[in-house]
Order: C-alpha cells, then structure tokens, then sequence
C-alpha cells in the first residue's frame, strides 16, 4: 500500500468491543476496559490504522494482582503502547478457529501484555456475542509465537492464565 494509506475499520468491528468488560470465577476477577482509536499515525510505515485499545485489572480476592486502567487516560501512548492493543479482523476458520461461529462472524485479534513477562508473546482474540439480551465477549488468551525465557526459572506463562474466558459487559 501506498505511504499515507489508512486502514479503516469500515464495517465498525472494532466498536462491539468498546465499554467495560468483566470476567469472575471465585475470588478472581479481571476488567478489561477497551477503547477504539481513529487515524492513529504509525510513522514506521507513514500510514492511519484505526485501533482497539485497552488495559485491564486482575484481583484475587482483596489483592489487587495488576493494574493498567489508568494508562487509557495518558495521551502520550498511541496504538500498540497500550497493553492491549490491535486491529485484525479474523474470520471462523482464522486460528484459534471458532467451531461454534457462524460462517459470517468476524472475530478481532489483539496483541496482550503483562509488563513483567515481556518476553512472552501474547495475544487474545475476542468474539462478540449477546445472549438473552446480555452482551458477552468471549476472550481467547494465548502465546502466539515461541519465546526464549530469559532464565530457566521464568514463568511460562503470564499472571492472568492462558486459556478461554467470557466477559459481560458492564
């Protein structure tokens, strides 16, 4: 594409995740607050990207584990600063495939971070739904490519588990 070329979310799928979202099982519970950005500037590739961007909070019982929700509001971090953040759409045979997606469902990956793990590439793909009049968004947290742990002892995988999750939106 051409420098100055900006890829539009057209079809608003971006925007279905926009809000706060919360999963809780037990004493744990994990907020994600997602926002979407408009013509954001990447001036690596001097193009506008439309983004999802979020940061999120995890508590165990009364003990708050992380969080970033107060970096949505610093205008300093653009794009893919954010700890969650990302634009691309996935259809049903994308992988993690989505067995229970209806043909036409387009779900969003996002790349995710835990600040203390940075060596592990993580990413989450949401798929929006509503059931019985209740928006839900389910969250597939996983590693997307091989990492090097910088030692033997180092976790493999980030503070907020890997795994399938459903959030309800608040």
């Amino acid at each position: 594409m051409p420098e100055g070329t900006h890829y539009k979310d057209l079809d608003n799928d971006l925007s279905q995740f926009e809000g706060t979202w919360k999963w809780q099982r037990n004493d744990s519970i994990v907020t994600i607050v997602f926002q979407k950005k408009e013509d954001v500037y990447d001036s690596d590739y001097n193009q506008y990207e439309d983004y999802l961007v979020g940061e999120y909070k995890f508590t165990v019982g009364n003990t708050v584990i992380q969080d970033y929700l107060s970096r949505l509001d610093d205008n300093t971090l653009i794009g893919l600063d954010h700890y969650i953040a990302g634009n691309t759409i996935l259809h049903k045979e994308q992988q993690p495939v989505c067995d229970e997606c209806a043909i036409n469902q387009r779900q969003v990956f996002v790349y995710y971070q835990d600040p203390l793990y940075e060596y592990i590439n993580s990413a989450m793909v949401l798929r929006h739904k509503v059931e019985n009049g209740v928006e839900k968004m389910n969250v597939v947290f996983y590693a997307f490519n091989y990492y090097i742990r910088p030692t033997e002892e180092s976790p493999l995988e980030n503070r907020i588990p890997f795994g399938n999750y459903t959030f309800i939106k608040q």
